[in-house]
């Protein structure tokens, strides 16, 4: 993939995620600097989402562990797993915090 690409993909895909955090009914706290974003939800849990430009990737840390996603077919995938990074973090969030994001991130929706 091309540089200029991933940079686009990733910080289309931050703003999407930031948007959607924002919409939760949760008072949470939500702080991005040089392509780190750390959210934490009022139970005290804390999500940390970081792009990774060496190896063009999205890690997403959670409670429930460490997840590494590449683009592929036109959704960020895990690279162990498979899974879709918005089906984990939907997840995630609901096991977690009980919270559910109403939104779609990813895929058409992206650059």
């Amino acid at each position: 993939m091309a540089a200029n690409h991933y940079y686009e993909l990733i910080e289309t895909t931050f703003e999407q995620v930031e948007n959607a955090l924002e919409a939760l009914p949760d008072d949470i706290d939500i702080r991005s600097a040089e392509g780190v974003i750390n959210v934490t939800f009022e139970n005290g849990v804390v999500f940390v989402l970081s792009r990774q430009p060496p190896t063009e990737q999205l890690w997403l840390a959670t409670p429930g562990g460490g997840f590494h996603y590449e683009w592929r077919e036109g959704d960020w995938t895990d690279t162990k797993s498979g899974e879709i990074f918005q089906a984990v973090l939907e997840r995630e969030l609901a096991e977690h915090t009980g919270l559910a994001l109403d939104c779609d991130l990813g895929g058409d929706s992206l650059p």
